[in-house]
């Protein structure tokens, strides 16, 4: 089979010469595509100009037959007594209610402007060729020449007005840009024909003028924007990396598919998973080094379930020392002072033996409860899983409270809440969120207000038990130590109830969680409601 490196290599060269090669080939056909002479383009270039030509025409006539402004201007050239008018602003005016781009008005005979409507310097100004050319146009466009300027090039139309002594020739035009951008790619201007143009129109002013306006054929068309080129290699080389990148994708996945398995297994906790060595495929060396990780893997594992053990019972055994010292100061305190009150045979020894012998009782007591607390921590059984209604369990603990300085509630659903749980691991968890509440709630309202209240939510798959108090509250450092064994705020706790609480949840595949702020607390257990299919092989 050919090697990884081989085939990413043959594929890099496809992918960079052949979008290369098949844009040239593209664009050459392209390129030399030609248009029919009598195509509907040319058509409708021919059509758009007539549109244009037509709309100068009327509105140079009728500036020549009968336009106030004009009229106006006549009388003064005349003689006349007529207003003082700014005839360059009113000459404006009608050059843009008619769509004209320039209008000139002219003395005829002297060649003299008398008022232009369009500013200085946007057209050639009118000298004698100027003047001629108009004269001779008739009824004809004709082309005013702007220098080798687009812009400053302009098709007009012209028409003279003879009143006694007085001639007037009105000159209205067009650029000739705004005609060529109306098919800016096939229009052009140009002084004599080329094979394959099609003439639209000659202008002839009466003159030497061979000037027409010309739709070009595809051959004459300037070469494609380099851009134009580049975006095409571009889609072209994304097109070819996509789809020779599924093709290597594919070859490799046929060569990992072992491997990806493996690695699931590896991921569930399955280290003895192996692969064969010596397979041919994109890795050759995968299998061997697989081999060697996994066990390694085997070989940490066991090396940090050591560690974690010892580490564990170390916190354990110090923490438990911790508890059981507390109550064994005043044992020996409580033995001690009964000697000496012996030794001296006190007068009140039989009531100082009674009070004392009656703490030795409560410490004995303390010291029984933490041990019995650790044993039941150390040997908590896995959950026995039995369909449950959970709401009817949540119920029968809430109906245990009934101190008078707390008030308990319960939000339950109107329906059973069914589950695959252990009914009695549950049932101590709810205990020991309802208590903590409760102990918590009394102590911040020990002459009355404190509430706990139950709330019991059900999901698709999950099932939500949130316990509410208005108790102090817990601080933010402290809330990610709530559920470490051997850790309480209360005289006399044990510091295991949350802890086993926690413990019994996740055995039961499931996450407690609590949020804290002052005079606020909840603590929520989600539980899924198919227990059986969350637990951990060590556990089920």
């Amino acid at each position: 089979m050919t090697s990884l490196y081989g085939r990413v290599a043959a594929l890099f060269v496809l992918t960079a010469v052949l979008p290369v090669v098949l844009t040239a080939l593209v664009w050459a056909v392209v390129t030399r595509w030609d248009v029919d002479d009598r195509s509907p383009e040319a058509e409708l270039a021919q059509s758009l100009l007539a549109f244009e030509d037509e709309r100068r025409g009327v509105a140079v006539e009728a500036l020549c037959l009968d336009d106030l402004v004009v009229d106006l201007l006549m009388r003064a050239r005349s003689g006349e007594d007529t207003p003082d008018l700014d005839y360059d602003r009113l000459v404006a005016a009608k050059m843009a209610a008619t769509g004209l781009q320039a209008l000139w008005l002219v003395d005829s005979s002297t060649g003299e402007r008398l008022a232009t409507g369009h500013r200085q310097g946007e057209a050639p100004a009118v000298d004698a060729t100027f003047l001629s050319r108009a004269r001779k146009s008739g009824n004809r466009d004709f082309v005013i020449d702007g220098a080798g300027s687009e812009h400053r090039t302009f098709v007009a139309r012209a028409c003279t007005i003879q009143r006694g002594s007085s001639s007037v020739t009105v000159i209205g035009a067009h650029r000739v840009a705004s005609l060529l951008a109306t098919w800016p790619d096939r229009l052009a201007i140009r002084d004599k024909t080329r094979e394959g143009d099609v003439v639209l129109k000659t202008f002839d002013d009466g003159d030497l003028s061979s000037t027409v306006l010309v739709f070009r054929t595809q051959d004459d068309q300037p070469a494609p924007p380099l851009w134009l080129w580049l975006g095409c290699v571009a889609v072209l080389t994304i097109g070819l990396a996509l789809l020779f990148g599924g093709y290597l994708t594919r070859w490799l996945q046929s060569s990992v598919d072992g491997l990806t398995a493996a690695a699931t297994r590896i991921g569930a906790g399955d280290l003895h998973t192996t692969l064969k060595e010596g397979d041919q495929g994109a890795f050759k060396a995968t299998a061997t080094a697989f081999n060697r990780m996994t066990r390694d893997l085997r070989s940490a594992r066991e090396r940090l379930r050591q560690t974690e053990r010892i580490a564990a019972w170390q916190d354990i055994a110090k923490r438990l020392a911790h508890e059981l010292k507390n109550p064994l100061s005043p044992i020996r305190l409580s033995i001690e002072t009964l000697r000496k009150a012996h030794t001296r045979s006190h007068a009140e020894f039989d009531a100082l033996f009674e009070e004392t012998s009656e703490t030795i009782l409560q410490e004995v007591e303390r010291l029984r409860h933490i041990i019995d607390e650790f044993s039941r921590f150390a040997r908590l059984p896995a959950p026995t899983l039995r369909e449950t209604d959970l709401r009817q369990t949540v119920s029968h603990v809430v109906s245990l409270y009934t101190e008078e300085t707390v008030a308990v509630s319960a939000e339950l659903p109107e329906a059973p809440v069914m589950a695959y749980l252990d009914s009695e691991q549950i049932t101590q968890v709810v205990h020991n969120l309802l208590q903590n509440g409760a102990d918590a709630a009394k102590a911040a309202h020990p002459t009355g207000g404190g509430a706990v209240r139950v709330r019991l939510e059900e999901g698709l798959d999950e099932v939500r038990i949130v316990v509410v108090d208005n108790g102090a509250g817990i601080s933010k450092d402290r809330q990610s130590l709530v559920f470490e064994p051997y850790y309480t705020n209360k005289e006399g706790g044990s510091g295991l109830g949350l802890a086993i609480s926690s413990r019994i949840v996740t055995e039961h595949g499931g996450r407690i969680t609590v949020n804290s702020e002052p005079g606020h607390t909840v603590f929520a257990v989600v539980l899924p409601k198919d227990a059986a299919t969350q637990l951990s092989p060590a556990t089920s």
